[in-house]
C-alpha cells in the first residue's frame, strides 16, 4: 500500500523481499526492486549463532546498525564492541564492518543503509584481506 503523491508506502512483512545468504535471513522492507523511489533501505537481518556477516564496505552507502535482540559481536575496522538489544552504530560509507552472532539464541537487527545513489557500488568482502582476516583467529 502506498501513495506516491504523499511520499509513504507499507511494507508488510508478507511482502518482503526474502533472501537466504551465507548464515543470515534478510528481510528487505525498501530494496531498490520492491521500492525505487526510496531515498533509504531497511533490512532485518536474523543470524543464527557463530554466524555473521565477515568484513566488508559500502563503499558509498552508510549504514545504520540496530539491534532488536540477541548479542552482537560488531567490528568497526579493528575496534570490537559489544551490542545488545536497543544499541546501535552509524557506519560511514567505505568503512570496514563485521557483525557477528557471539550469543546463544538469534541475533535480529536492522539495517538501514542511504543514499541510494550509492547502491550500485555494491558492498566489497574484505575477510580474506589484512589485517580483517587476523581478528577473529
Amino acid at each position: 500500500m502506498s501513495n506516491k503523491k504523499a511520499g509513504w508506502k507499507l511494507m508488510r512483512t508478507k511482502n518482503t523481499l526474502y533472501e537466504e545468504v551465507e548464515g543470515r535471513r534478510h528481510n528487505w522492507h525498501f530494496h531498490p526492486e520492491i521500492f525505487p523511489d526510496a531515498t533509504t533501505y531497511m533490512v532485518k537481518v536474523r543470524v543464527s549463532p557463530g554466524e555473521g556477516h565477515d568484513f566488508h564496505v559500502h563503499p558509498q552507502m552508510d549504514e545504520i546498525l540496530y539491534v532488536l535482540r540477541g548479542c552482537a559481536e560488531q567490528w568497526i575496522e579493528d575496534e570490537k564492541v559489544e551490542m545488545e538489544e536497543g544499541d546501535s552504530v552509524y557506519i560511514k560509507s567505505n568503512i570496514a564492518h563485521a557483525t557477528f552472532n557471539n550469543g546463544e539464541e538469534d541475533l535480529e537487527f536492522l539495517a538501514i543503509l542511504f543514499p541510494p545513489e550509492g547502491w550500485e557500488a555494491g558492498t566489497i568482502d574484505l575477510s580474506d584481506r589484512s589485517p580483517y582476516s587476523t581478528y577473529r583467529r
